[in-house]
C-alpha cells in the first residue's frame, strides 16, 4: 500500500473523530448526563469536563489533517480553498468555545455557586444561559461544518490506480 493511501486513510479517520468528538459529547452525552444525574451542578461540571477534552482533542486533530493536506500540496494534490477554509472555521468556532466562553461561563457559575440553588430570574443564572445558548450554536455550527468537512474534503489518492483500494 502507498504512502498516499495511509494517508488518505489517516485524513478519513481524523476527520470522522473531529466529527464524533462534536455529536457524541454535544447531542448524546450531555443530554443523557442532565437527564440522569442527580444535580445540573453535578451534570454540568461532568459535561464540561467532556467538551473541554473532546474539543481540544479536536484542535489536535485539525492540526493533524492540515499538516497532512500540506504534505498532499507538496505532492502536487490540490486540497481546494473550500475545505481550507472549513477547517479553519472549525478550528475557529471551537477554539472560540473552549479558550474564550468556557472560562467565562466557568467564572460566571463560580460567582454564582451551585445553578440548582439559584432562582432562574437570578442575573447571574440568565448571563450564564445566555452565554450558554451562543456556546451551543457555536457547537451545533461546528458540528455542521464538521460534516461538511467529513463529506466534501479532499483525501487524497493512488497516483497509479487512481484512487485508494477500499476494503
Amino acid at each position: 500500500m502507498k504512502m498516499t493511501c495511509l494517508r488518505a486513510g489517516a485524513i478519513r479517520l481524523c476527520l470522522a473523530m473531529m466529527l464524533a468528538l462534536l455529536v457524541i459529547p454535544g447531542y448524546i452525552v450531555a443530554p443523557v448526563l442532565f437527564a440522569g444525574a442527580g444535580s445540573q451542578a453535578l451534570a454540568g461540571e461532568l459535561a464540561g469536563r467532556i467538551f473541554h477534552l473532546s474539543l481540544v482533542t479536536l484542535l489536535f486533530l485539525a492540526a493533524a489533517v492540515a499538516s497532512f493536506w500540506w504534505r498532499m500540496q507538496s505532492d502536487g494534490q490540490i486540497i481546494g480553498r473550500r475545505s481550507w477554509i472549513l477547517l479553519a472555521a472549525l478550528c475557529l468556532l471551537v477554539a472560540i468555545n473552549v479558550f474564550g466562553l468556557a472560562p467565562l461561563m466557568a467564572d460566571i457559575k463560580q460567582q454564582m455557586g451551585p445553578i440548582d440553588l439559584i432562582p432562574k430570574d437570578n442575573p447571574l443564572r440568565q448571563k450564564f444561559g445566555m452565554w450558554h445558548g451562543i456556546s451551543a450554536v457555536l457547537h451545533l455550527l461546528a458540528s455542521i461544518v464538521a460534516a461538511m468537512l467529513v463529506a466534501t474534503s479532499p483525501i487524497g489518492n493512488d497516483s497509479k490506480k487512481g484512487t485508494c483500494p477500499s476494503l
